[in-house]
């Protein structure tokens, strides 16, 4: 990180849009962390979300995640340390403490978002043409939790 510094490289932030199994450079010359490096996260998890990725293109926000993504594969843990590390930031309509707010009944937007994606993944293997897109209006995506945003020093931890 210091030779980094010195040189006047960034280093970014792992994220899924854009990391790699390892550490690369992006196209503005900065180093992008690799999401291998996340803590919790799996190679095979890894290797799904860069393949999915590659198939369909950037996820447009985390619902597109979550609705693309095999969540047996990258499963609630997994989505966890993502957020966590920072790896899901680039979704900008959604800060990282949103995440692990929890409601009246104890679940986190985590969980929410993973019922919601298996719920659509459910609806999708039902629909008679794999173009019918009819089943994601239909289930209605969770509201987005409001929280107070994580101190600089927790965040930072």
């Amino acid at each position: 990180m210091e030779e980094c510094r010195r040189m006047g490289l960034h280093v970014l932030v792992p994220d899924v849009n854009e990391s790699y199994l390892r550490f690369t450079v992006n196209k503005d010359g900065n180093i992008r962390f690799g999401l291998a490096a996340i803590k919790g996260l799996g190679e095979s998890a890894v290797q799904h979300i860069i393949e999915e990725r590659n198939k369909k293109g950037f996820f447009r926000d985390i619902f597109d995640f979550v609705e693309r993504v095999n969540l047996s594969i990258v499963n609630k843990r997994s989505l966890e340390a993502l957020a966590m590390a920072g790896g899901v930031d680039s979704f900008e309509e959604i800060s990282r403490h949103q995440y692990f707010i929890t409601d009246k009944d104890n679940l986190s937007f985590i969980d929410h978002l993973i019922r919601y994606g298996n719920l659509v993944k459910t609806q999708q293997t039902n629909t008679l043409f794999d173009d019918d897109t009819s089943y994601q209006k239909a289930q209605k995506k969770p509201n987005i939790p409001k929280g107070e945003e994580w101190a600089p020093l927790y965040r930072l931890n």
